[in-house]
Order: structure tokens, then sequence, then C-alpha cells
């Protein structure tokens, strides 16, 4: 299975080689544009995901100080209450991405080397080798 990486232009590779790659091998070219959209949307997720919880982290400090004060943190507890169910709800997405980017990832074969002769036909792969 590929790396992750190969297909994030953002990590400097270029995602036009495993296309290329893929054309060679006569498969699905459309698969590579799908694993780099699911990447996306994953990060995208973990990122907002992490980011609820650094809020539920700050509200949970706030009720600690707010508790050791003896002030009423009964409103910042109800905060909490719904940013839990948010982060439940974010988390489930988050999990169940990464299950059809790595099915979908499985599907793509290791890059063609330039040197392996490209034909569709297995007469023409037999013939190159005699």
């Amino acid at each position: 299975m590929l790396d992750i990486n190969l297909f994030r232009e953002e990590k400097g590779n270029n995602p036009e080689i495993i296309r290329k790659s893929q054309r060679q091998r006569f498969a699905d070219v459309e698969i590579v544009d799908e694993i780099i959209h699911l990447d996306k949307k994953l990060r995208k997720r973990q990122y907002k995901h992490e980011q609820l919880l650094k809020v539920f982290n700050n509200i949970n400090k706030e009720v600690a100080k707010l508790s050791i004060a003896g002030e009423d943190e009964s409103s910042k507890i109800k905060n909490t209450e719904e940013i839990k169910d948010s982060i439940a709800k974010k988390g489930a997405k988050v999990q169940e991405t990464p299950a059809t980017l790595y099915s979908k990832l499985s599907m793509v074969g290791n890059l063609v080397h330039d040197s392996v002769p490209v034909s569709n036909d297995k007469v023409d792969i037999i013939c190159f080798f005699k």
C-alpha cells in the first residue's frame, strides 16, 4: 500500500505520478482524486475535533477555578455538556473516514517503474521478455 503522503502536494509530492502509474496499469485513475479528497476531509474533521477538545478542556479549567473560588459554575457545566455532545458526533465522523480512505488506498498498486513495459495484453509482455 502506498504512503498517504505520496498523495499530498503540500508535502512536496506529486499525485500525477500516481495517476500515471494507474494509467500504465490500465486501472482507475479517478481513485487518486477520491483518496486526495478523503484525506483532506479526514484532516479537516480531525482538526475540528481537536479544536472542540481544546475548548472543552479550557471550559473544564474555568469550571475548576470557579469551583475553587466558590462561585456558581452551573452555566459553564451546561456548556460542557453541549460541547461533549459535539465532540462525540465529530469523533464518530472522524472514526468512519479512515476506514473508507484506507480501503481505497489499498486499491492503488505500487508505482510502476519506468523500465516496466506498458501493455494491456499479456502476449506483448511475454514477447518482451523473450
